[in-house]
């Protein structure tokens, strides 16, 4: 398609800019263009903002262009600022009406921005009036194959930066995290302080990219930035999804043929964890390159303690059913150069799972903590301490190792 066939939202001018936008996607469908481009000057208000006052529901075939564009979700609104049309469907979610071929591209400096937090939490999800909290996922994927996002900054998100809940066959690369690292206190919000523990976090559970139950074939690489919880979040629990009539008649929840390459950056939690329950499965993972970098202005308390985490302590999640052996396998961590507390940590009954070239920087991290992990199928190579650290340490139980 060349690029002179597209159509602009200044050309679709509506009372706000998610209007706007939402009738140049109308247009592009009617013409046959299929592609927006959001460019960096905004006609309605002559400004260079974008402001999201309700979402921006795409439809199949459908490429979005954020052109050097800034889009910043309104105050005190309860949206995303993307997710596809079929979101809003109530009908029994099948394979037939799956949606496809959703580009969402940033050129020069795309910024999807969360703006300024509206207060709703996963405490707060649902009560006193307020909407679930998936409401404040910034971009929102159910049902989908083909879907491409990439070349953006995704910045103050008001929980997770992008959920994907099945969603396969896609690709999300070239993206920077940068969540809100601000202090609240006392019913006060004090944005040019540090939080100094875990209650005085003001944005919580701001992810970057989550993919939950029924993701499978995806590739997911050259993610960087600060998140205040995971940067990258494979969770296999199936709670929410069930609640809101996500699920998929016919397609399985398993979490599986993912592909984590070149990820850098740091998290209050995880730069990569991966997690499942309740009889959803997750396989054939592999994690290659996952680097601390290291915010200087986020203070202490910001640094993540585990670079990469699989599985969880078994007294968490005590209202899921918990994994079983067999539920996580085939996993594979590969070239993880890491400050954190532990660069690598195990937890629970794993199957076939290979550990390569780990390197520990920092004066007393860990290289691969075991927790209590109990593992089938075990290769491990290549872990150093370049300080006063343990390469290999925990209450580990091999029963077998694989060939």
């Amino acid at each position: 398609m060349a690029d002179s066939k597209y159509i602009s939202p200044n050309e679709t001018l509506g009372k706000t800019d998610n209007e706007s936008i939402s009738l140049a996607v109308a247009r592009a469908k009617e013409t046959g263009e299929n592609k927006v481009v959001i460019p960096k000057h905004n006609d309605r208000t002559d400004s260079d903002i974008w402001v999201i006052e309700d979402t921006v529901y795409l439809p199949s075939d459908i490429e979005i262009v954020i052109d050097n564009a800034h889009l910043r979700l309104a105050d005190g609104v309860y949206c995303q600022i993307f997710a596809n049309s079929a979101v809003l469907c109530n009908e029994e979610r099948t394979f037939e009406n799956e949606q496809y071929n959703i580009r969402i591209c940033g050129k020069g400096k795309a910024v999807l921005d969360g703006g300024n937090y509206n207060g709703l939490s996963e405490r707060t999800s649902g009560m006193d009036g307020l909407p679930h909290i998936i409401k404040n996922t910034t971009i929102l994927f159910v049902n989908c194959r083909n879907i491409t996002v990439e070349n953006i900054s995704v910045i103050n998100q008001r929980y997770w930066g992008m959920t994907n809940v099945f969603v396969r066959e896609s690709v999300f690369r070239n993206i920077y995290i940068e969540s809100n690292w601000s202090r609240f206190a006392d019913g006060v919000h004090y944005p040019d302080e540090l939080p100094r523990n875990y209650d005085e976090i003001y944005v919580k559970n701001a992810d970057g990219i989550d993919l939950r139950v029924g993701c499978h074939d995806i590739l997911i690489e050259n993610i960087s930035g600060f998140a205040e919880d995971d940067m990258i979040a494979l969770t296999a629990l199936g709670g929410f999804e069930k609640r809101l009539g996500y699920y998929v008649t016919g397609k399985v929840t398993d979490i599986c043929n993912v592909k984590i390459r070149n990820i850098s950056g740091d998290s209050a939690c995880s730069l990569v964890r991966l997690l499942c329950n309740s009889g959803n499965k997750m396989h054939d993972i592999e994690i290659d390159g996952v680097s601390s970098v290291e915010f200087p202005d986020h203070g202490s308390f910001g640094k993540n303690p585990m670079l990469v985490r699989v599985s969880d302590r078994k007294d968490r999640y005590v209202n899921l059913a918990p994994m079983e052996k067999g539920d996580m396998r085939n996993i594979t961590v590969r070239n993880l150069i890491s400050d954190a507390q532990y660069a690598l940590t195990l937890y629970n009954d794993l199957e076939n799972i290979t550990v390569e070239n780990i390197t520990a920087i920092s004066g007393n991290a860990i290289g691969c903590n075991t927790g209590d992990a109990r593992l089938y199928g075990f290769r491990c190579s290549n872990i150093r301490c370049l300080g006063d650290g343990e390469e290999l340490c925990g209450d580990i139980t091999v029963e077998s190792f694989a060939e």
